[in-house]
């Protein structure tokens, strides 16, 4: 029996076993030590203070030992949220250690106030330094308890560290190059950039920001902004700071959720910061100025939120109730009414620009539907000039402008004169901002170019002479060519007020999306482009055929005559740009002589690039332009409200009201602010030296100026407040009924803090409020 045993235990599969030990084994604790952290552990009061007793007398064991977890008493007193058993234990001055940040990524805000409190000296109300090993913390030594505290987003414990006056450490800008961030940066790169990440996990937190901030919405706004341009540069943590830019985009958009009426709607979308007190006309009362910020940081969600956009919609229609409610063959009738009408409106508003109808001609809507049937007129001009209906003589080589022609003059002056204006008031870097500024300023610089070529073709050339047989770079030719492509350019123009309609806004939206990929994609086929024309060009350079060997014979199928499609790089080039769209034969990589290899290495070549050029290029072309209307038609609702609001805003400003070509026409308004400027000039110079009244005058101005913008800011405050306790009930709320945040957090870890609190009011007479409060 003993060797069938053995038999069977020498064929076990088992029997080859991996011998295990322990090579990094904790030190053992002793019997008193494992009794101990057990009674922490169930929370007996009693045993704990008989252990911490009889530590103090016999010194039979150490207070701060650790389990095989790595935990301490304190930790495991935390971790159960027993506060008595904690304040037993600071008491007897058992280390702390970390065991802040413990609780506070617990998130057990008694035990956080607890520890924050202990053993304080009086008046003194700062955060305790902390005293962890950095080789076995769970916490980097970058980590402080406000900055942990802002990336578990808990407000209450942020309060409570934000009221001892904690501060976070300025991040220097990426490129920064000084002496403490090159030495951080050479010595580990790593934890470098990682402290930099911290920190704005830090700032990007809504509860801190709603804080300690006197602007939240502002405040989300550009650092939402700087993170999204981190994200560019710092493409390791790419996916981590668009995550924070996308949480303060979410954050200013539901502060504003919070809004509960017009006149609180108003007053955020109206307040100025300080540097945009100094460049907006104080004049505007509704000069929406957030509103504009919100577009400048693309702030897409906070522009197409339901409350920022029914007050839009309202300034937008002003004058016009209850229009979106009428009948659309109604809305279209009075459209096209007031757009006939515009001639009669502009001049009006030339002669009284202060009457009711000068007034009504400054509404934004009124203005969009003048401003557009000027372009009509524009564009039915240009379909006009281009059918030569007044032209007389076609071969004249300097011909006199047609009655067409001399009535598109004004218009393009007024459009010159529109966007000098624009440039002038919003500055060059935000007009080259918009695509549609760059088309405009192409469109206008095509029409001085051809109406300067015109000039000088009329100037020099006086006489007829058959169009065969001018020159090449004739002026007449050339501003024939400039006119063509500056009308293409007119007509796509129109594009952009397809945004006011929310079906032609998305697709609208989308075809722009599908030129910047077109754009992409011509990167990458023009190296592809470029290598194959080289290969080619060098190839059949060598075939190049006379032009006297044009006209050989074809025999059957073969062509035996070179029609030198690669003969040269620019024809190369040309060849195979048409052969995508199959306009090009096989024969072109055929030559006259029987050289059968060269002929095979010319095909392969060939049919290699119609391979990579049509089937992988084109289909990923394909890919991409799909990838770009699906994420569009993804976000249609957000992506068409922010356009829209872009096109509105445009509108909204003062200026600009009278659509070309009205507005190259001096107005006596405009001229009587030329003469009071020119008075006030002359007169300043004028003045006695101990004169000081125009002084006296712009001081009161500064004065009233500054007293507004302070009722404003106050009034701002107040709003803003009452925003941050919605925003917080809110956000509790919303944490209560989330598996991952429940009542522990707001309600078991305050109503134990509370107890504690009332405990130690007895002790000491000293108590934190633990009320939410604004700064």
């Amino acid at each position: 029996m003993t060797q069938l045993y053995y038999k069977k235990a020498t064929y076990s599969p088992y029997r080859d076993r991996i011998p295990l030990q322990i090579v990094r084994a904790e030190v053992e604790l002793s019997a008193e030590e494992r009794a101990y952290l057990t009674a922490v552990e169930k929370g007996d009061y009693a045993g704990v203070k008989h252990a911490l007793r009889e530590a103090e007398v016999y010194y039979n064991m150490d207070v701060n030992c650790l389990d095989p977890l790595g935990r301490s008493a304190l930790l495991i007193a935390i971790e159960n949220e027993n506060l008595e058993i904690m304040e037993l234990l600071l008491d007897h001055g058992i280390h702390t250690g970390d065991a802040l940040l413990y609780a506070i990524r617990k998130e057990v805000v008694g035990a956080v106030e607890l520890l924050l409190s202990h053993r304080r000296p009086s008046g003194e109300k700062q955060v305790p330094s902390l005293m962890m090993d950095s080789q076995f913390s769970e916490f980097t030594p970058d980590i402080t308890p406000i900055m942990l505290a802002a990336h578990t987003n808990n407000y209450e414990i942020i309060k409570l560290l934000v009221q001892r006056k904690v501060t976070i450490p300025r991040p220097h800008q990426i490129r920064c190059d000084c002496v403490e961030c090159v030495s951080s940066s050479e010595v580990d790169s790593l934890r470098h950039s990682r402290s930099r990440l911290n920190i704005y996990k830090a700032l990007a937190s809504p509860s801190l920001i709603a804080l300690s901030s006197e602007d939240p919405i502002l405040t989300a706004f550009r650092l939402g902004w700087e993170l999204k341009e981190l994200s560019k540069v710092e493409n390791e943590f790419r996916q981590e700071y668009e995550e924070l830019s996308q949480q303060c985009k979410r954050f200013a958009k539901d502060l504003l959720d919070q809004a509960r009426s017009s006149r609180e709607l108003e007053t955020i979308l109206n307040h100025r910061d300080n540097d945009q007190s100094e460049e907006l006309d104080p004049r505007q009362c509704h000069d929406l100025a957030k509103l504009k910020l919100a577009i400048k940081y693309h702030q897409k969600e906070f522009v197409a939120q339901p409350n920022c956009q029914q007050l839009l919609a309202t300034l937008w229609y002003d004058g016009f109730p209850g229009w979106r409610r009428r009948h659309w063959a109604v809305k279209l009738v009075t459209c096209f009414i007031i757009g006939l009408l515009f001639p009669v409106f502009s001049l009006i508003y030339l002669l009284a620009p202060k009457s009711a109808l000068g007034n009504f001609i400054k509404k934004p809507f009124i203005k969009f539907i003048c401003h557009t049937a000027s372009y009509l007129t524009f564009l039915f001009l240009l379909l006009l000039a281009s059918q030569h209906i007044a032209r007389t003589n076609l071969h004249m080589q300097g011909p006199p402008p047609t009655i067409v022609e001399w009535m598109i003059l004004p218009w393009v002056l007024g459009f010159i004169w529109a966007e000098i204006k624009e440039m002038w008031d919003g500055g060059f870097t935000e007009y080259i901002h918009d695509w549609w500024n760059l088309m405009d300023f192409a469109m206008n610089s095509l029409y001085l170019a051809t109406i300067s070529l015109k000039i000088v073709a009329y100037v020099k050339y006086n006489s007829s002479r058959p169009r065969e047989e001018w020159e090449m770079w004739h002026p007449t030719l050339i501003a024939e060519a400039l006119f063509a492509i500056a009308n293409i350019f007119s007509s796509l123009r129109l594009i952009s007020l397809f945004t006011a309609n929310s079906h032609l806004g998305p697709l609208q939206i989308s075809l722009g999306r599908m030129l910047l990929d077109i754009l992409k994609f011509l990167f990458i086929y023009c190296l592809v482009l470029l290598a194959f024309a080289n290969g080619l060009n060098q190839l059949y350079f060598y075939y190049e055929t006379k032009a006297s060997e044009e006209h050989n014979n074809c025999k059957g199928i073969r062509c035996e005559r070179q029609n030198n499609a690669f003969s040269t790089l620019f024809e190369t080039l040309q060849s195979l740009f048409w052969s995508i769209f199959g306009l090009l034969n096989l024969y072109v990589t055929n030559v006259k002589a029987r050289h059968e290899f060269t002929e095979f290495i010319g095909a392969t070549m060939f049919g290699t690039y119609n391979v990579i050029s049509l089937v992988v290029l084109l289909n990923m072309l394909i890919a991409m332009m799909n990838n770009s209307y699906q994420l569009i038609a993804d976000h249609a609702d957000i992506e068409w409200k922010f356009a829209r609001t872009k096109l509105w805003m445009s509108y909204f400003d003062e200026g600009g009201t009278l659509p070309p070509p009205f507005n190259i026409i001096p107005s006596p308004k405009s001229i009587w602010y030329l003469l009071m400027w020119l008075h006030n000039k002359l007169c300043r110079r004028g003045q006695p030296p101990g004169e000081d009244s125009h002084k006296c005058e712009n001081l009161r101005e500064e004065h009233r100026r500054t007293a507004d913008l302070t009722v404003a800011t106050v009034s701002q405050q107040e709003v803003i407040r009452s925003l941050v306790k919605r925003y917080v009930a809110a956000m509790i709320r919303s944490a209560k009924t989330d598996e991952g945040l429940t009542e522990e957090n707001f309600k078991v870890g305050t109503l134990k803090g509370a107890a504690v609190r009332k405990k130690r009011k007895k002790k000491t007479g000293s108590s934190c409020d633990h009320i939410l409060k604004r700064k």
